[in-house]
């Protein structure tokens, strides 16, 4: 692993599983979890992992409907955990309906885009009549 000097301190101090569980993720990941735990106290660590360890999976899943392999490979309890994850996302459906849910999961998207894209708005003020920050 090509670790960065404040990253290889952050990994030396981890526990051994802590060690193994971070070893088998992606480099970009690695490096993103490194970081975080670099600010986070020492209690958080597993919450940290296991936290950039679940949003990996989530995003992977919406992403492609595949779990990624680095994620589950090592335990029977994590492959189960992962077919259930991806059923809860994406339910199987008969093959006649997956036009049609591919259509309805795109107007889906285009709608939470116009939504995202209407609520995003400039604040200046809270107050009536007033011009903007600070005056």
């Amino acid at each position: 692993m090509n670790l960065s000097e404040k990253e290889s301190a952050v990994f030396s101090r981890l526990s051994l599983g802590q060690r193994e569980e971070l070893s088998r993720f992606p480099d970009d990941l690695r490096s993103r979890t490194l970081s975080a735990l670099s600010w986070a106290s020492t209690g958080q660590w597993g919450e940290v992992i296991a936290k950039a360890k679940f949003g990996a999976m989530v995003m992977s899943i919406i992403k492609d409907g595949k779990t990624p392999d680095w994620n589950t490979r090592y335990t029977e309890q994590g492959k189960i955990r992962a077919e259930n994850n991806k059923a809860a996302f994406k339910p199987q459906v008969p093959e006649s309906m997956q036009a049609e849910r591919a259509r309805k999961r795109d107007e889906e998207v285009k709608e939470l885009a116009e939504v995202m894209r209407k609520s995003e708005g400039i604040v200046t003020s809270n107050l009536n009549g007033r011009g903007g920050f600070g005056d």
